[in-house]
C-alpha cells in the first residue's frame, strides 16, 4: 500500500467521524456468571471449573492496549460484516447492547466504516455480560443476521442500542416487534432464540473475548488484513484517535513480534 494510513485517513473524510469519552468496566464478575450458567442451560453443555475460572479472570485487571500480534487470536472473526468485506482493515467490536458507553461507541465505528471509502470494515462480537436482557438481545441480534445478514444484524443493533434503557434494563417493547419492523419472519425469528445454535454463536464470541484477555467494554480489535498484525484496545484505548493511531501501527510490517 502506497499511501500511508494518515493520508488515507484525510482523503476519506475518517478525520471527522466521532470521538467518546467514557467506557464501561465490568465491576461484577456475578452478573457475568449469571449469564453464563443460563447459557450453560441452554445448551445443555456445562462449563468446566477451568473455563468458569478463566471467565472469572476475565474481568479483574487494568485497562489494557496490547502490543501488536500476530495468530489465530487476531483473525478476524466472521461475524456480521459492516462494509466492504475486502477491506484492509477490520474493526472487531466488542459489545454489550446494556452497556451505555458501548451505545456511545458504536457510532464512531460506523462512521469510521461509512467514511473510510471501502478501507475499513467492521465485525460484531457480542460480551454480554451485564444482564439477562443482554444475552437476549445478543441472541436477537444473531437471529436477525441469520434471516437478513450482516446488514441487518447492525440494523438489530442499533435499533436496541436506540431504544434500551442500559444498565440491564433492556428495551420496552419485544424483540420479535423489532424483528417485524424489518421484515423478518417472526416465527423463524422466535424459533432461533431458542435454537442451541445461536446460543453456542454467542458462547464462541464470549470464548473469543476470553482469550483476548478483554476486561471492558467496549473494546476494538484492529487487525491489518493484510500485514495479519493486530492490536486489542480496551477502555479509554478504544476511542476515535486510539483506532487511528492502532490503524498505523498494525500497517507497519514486522511490527508485530
Amino acid at each position: 500500500m502506497s499511501a500511508s494510513i494518515p493520508s488515507i485517513i484525510i482523503s476519506t473524510g475518517l478525520a471527522t467521524a466521532l470521538a467518546v469519552g467514557a467506557y464501561q468496566h465490568y465491576e461484577t464478575v456475578g452478573a457475568l456468571q449469571d449469564q453464563i450458567s443460563e447459557l450453560e442451560v441452554a445448551t445443555q453443555k456445562p462449563l468446566t471449573f477451568a473455563e468458569m475460572d478463566e471467565l472469572k479472570s476475565m474481568f479483574i485487571g487494568e485497562t489494557s492496549k496490547s502490543a501488536p500480534n500476530q495468530g489465530q487470536d487476531g483473525s478476524a472473526p466472521d461475524n456480521w460484516i459492516y462494509g466492504n468485506t475486502k477491506a484492509r482493515f477490520t474493526l472487531v467490536e466488542m459489545t454489550d447492547t446494556e452497556c451505555p458507553y458501548c451505545k456511545q461507541h458504536f457510532p464512531v465505528i460506523k462512521s469510521l466504516i461509512d467514511s473510510s471509502g471501502g478501507h475499513i470494515n467492521a465485525a460484531l462480537m457480542h460480551v454480554p455480560a451485564l444482564s439477562e436482557a443482554s444475552r437476549q438481545q445478543a441472541l436477537a441480534i444473531e437471529c436477525a443476521g441469520e434471516q437478513g445478514g450482516s446488514e441487518t444484524a447492525w440494523k438489530f443493533a442499533q435499533r436496541v442500542f436506540d431504544t434500551t434503557r442500559g444498565n440491564g434494563q433492556g428495551v420496552a417493547a419485544s424483540l420479535s416487534s423489532y424483528a417485524a419492523e424489518m421484515d423478518i419472519d417472526r416465527q423463524r425469528f422466535s424459533q432461533c432464540m431458542d435454537s442451541s445454535q445461536v446460543v453456542e454463536r454467542v458462547i464462541a464470541d464470549m470464548d473469543h473475548a476470553i482469550r483476548l484477555d478483554i476486561k471492558q467494554t467496549p473494546s476494538t480489535m484492529v487487525i491489518d488484513n493484510l500485514t495479519g498484525n493486530s492490536i486489542v484496545l480496551q477502555g479509554d484505548n478504544s476511542s476515535h484517535k486510539g483506532i487511528l493511531d492502532a490503524m498505523e501501527q498494525v500497517s507497519k510490517t514486522g511490527a508485530a513480534q
